[in-house]
Order: structure tokens, then sequence, then C-alpha cells
């Protein structure tokens, strides 16, 4: 039985990959969480499986690292928002920078032998230079282009993956995934934000939506789905190589926005609200997966599917 350590594991694709592990077999999972562990997490794994540890303290990682000798690690914890990145700019670089280089040093040094997956993102590529065909799919071979401080902190955490295995001959595998939507979502998303807003208006606690750029044009992939293609990655991902993961379509948020007010039942006014509106937005970001869907891997959910859901967890709990 192989023991498998989550980092970042009580987060919002954290929970489910958890959720897709037990319901594949696994057993000895265990998860990292900074600060607190309530959420579903704490509901599925003993508490002696949920470590709370700071992973930029490289004494802690090298406690826990030592005490579990983990045979598969993925690793998704960072600071995960685009748009609060510009205002939290260092901290953004500083902690996805530093953490990187902890767990990747207390691996190395305590379980070289462990298969690693390293949670990239789309943001890394320069998507600007395809802005005249906003149709084009980005294959992994697309030049980087980070343009945001949280994108440029997913870069260095990529190649710092990347430099570990030419140096040091380390097992590990990169994703960059697309979008991803799903429950448990925070609100630091459009798509939640539009499920509070939406769920707001049914129950006569708000007027009208506030949201910002719905021209964008953004790949939607379920996040049971994308966990899915994490564990696949684990199992066939080839060393040292990065892959996409995205449904291949894109959409606008206007055509997202426009199918959540379409699957409720009251009318709903839209204001585009200014300080919703990030310093520069990426226009098109559509992945090409062709590489990981030759492992085996497609999408099963459809984008409504998932927008209905998310919007009767928000019904639940608004």
């Amino acid at each position: 039985m192989s023991t498998i350590l989550i980092t970042g594991g009580t987060g919002f694709a954290g929970s489910h990959l958890v959720e897709a592990l037990l319901q594949k077999g696994e057993r000895d999972v265990h998860v990292t969480s900074f600060g607190s562990a309530e959420s579903i997490v704490g509901k599925l794994l003993p508490s002696d499986h949920i470590h709370s540890l700071d992973l930029t303290n490289s004494e802690q990682t090298q406690k826990l690292f030592q005490n579990l000798h983990p045979d598969q690690v993925y690793h998704l914890a960072a600071f995960a928002t685009v748009g609060s990145s510009f205002e939290n700019a260092e901290k953004t670089l500083e902690n996805n920078i530093k953490l990187q280089l902890t767990v990747l040093e207390t691996l190395k040094n305590v379980c070289s032998h462990a298969r690693v997956l390293i949670i990239g993102s789309a943001m890394e590529y320069d998507f600007l230079t395809a802005v005249a065909d906003s149709s084009k799919k980005i294959t992994e071979d697309h030049p980087l282009g980070p343009v945001s401080p949280y994108a440029i902190s997913k870069v260095m955490q990529d190649l710092l993956g990347l430099s570990y295995v030419y140096s040091y001959k380390m097992n590990i595998i990169r994703a960059r995934p697309f979008n991803h939507i799903g429950e448990r979502q925070t609100l630091d998303f459009a798509i939640p934000s539009f499920a509070q807003q939406i769920t707001a208006v049914e129950k006569g606690k708000q007027t009208h939506l506030l949201v910002g750029n719905l021209e964008a044009v953004r790949d939607f992939t379920d996040v049971k789905d994308m966990v899915l293609a994490y564990i696949l990655l684990m199992e066939k991902g080839e060393v040292g190589e990065v892959y996409n993961i995205g449904s291949g379509v894109g959409h606008t948020m206007r055509e997202v926005l426009e199918t959540m007010c379409r699957l409720s039942s009251t009318h709903i006014d839209i204001i585009t609200d200014p300080d919703k509106v990030r310093p520069l937005d990426v226009p098109s970001v559509i992945a090409d997966s062709n590489k990981i869907e030759k492992l085996g891997w497609k999408t099963h959910i459809s984008l409504e599917e998932s927008l209905e859901r998310i919007l009767i967890e928000w019904r639940n709990n608004v």
C-alpha cells in the first residue's frame, strides 16, 4: 500500500483529489493544511492524517516527510488566486517560491524515491501572443509569458521542479491545469462569485449582480475530471514531462454567466464593477490536451452540469 501525501490537500482541488483517491481504494492518504483544517477532508480522513504546518518552514517540512516517507506526493500547495496576487505580489512570490524550494529540498534529502506531481498553471503561458486568434489552443511547447505575480510564481515552481529532475534525477512530473470549477471553490474566483450573487438575488438579499470582464474566453473543466487527470499522471506520466489539462473548448465569461442565469427562475440585472476588473486580463485561454489524452484521459462532465451543481451548493448554503 502506497503512502500518499497531498500538499494543500484541504483546499478546493485537494479535497476532491482526496475523495477520488479514497474512491479508488487508496487508504494511506495524508494531507497538509496551512491554518484551519475545517473542511470536508476532516470528515474523510482520520485526524492524524491531516497535518497542519507551514511548508515554507524547512524544519516542520522535514519532520513530516521523515515521519511519512511518502511514495507519492501530489504537490498542490500555493497561494492560488490570480486577481489578488496583483495587490499581494511580494507575499505571493515569496511564499510560492520558498514553499517550492523547501518541499523539493526535503524530498531530495529525505525521500528522493517518491513520485511527485507538481501542479502548475495555464497562466504560465504567453497568451498575449495568441490574441489574433481567440480560438487558438495552447500546446505544452507554447512560449511561457506570465503576466501576473501568481503566474510568475507558478513558472518558478514549475521550472524548479524540472531543475530537480535534471540535477538530482528525481521522479517529478509536471501538470499545467487550465481553469477548473466545482463545489468548494472560494469567492476569489468568478464562477462561485456568480453563484453566490445569483442565489442572493433569488432569496431577495441582493438586487443585481456585480461582475468584471465578461469577454475573456476560458477553458473550464470540472474539478472531478481534473483530479482524475492528476491521478492518471501520477500513474502514467513521464518523468520530466509537462502536461496540459483542459477540455479544449473555450467559453466567454458572458456565456457562462448567461447559462447560470438561465438555470435560475429569477430575472437578474447585471452591472459591471470596475473593482472586479483586473489590471491585465488574458483574452483567451484554451488548452490543447492531446498529450494527456494519449494516456487515456478525457472529460466526462459538461459545463452546464458543473454550473448547476455549483448553484445547488450555494442555494443550500446562502
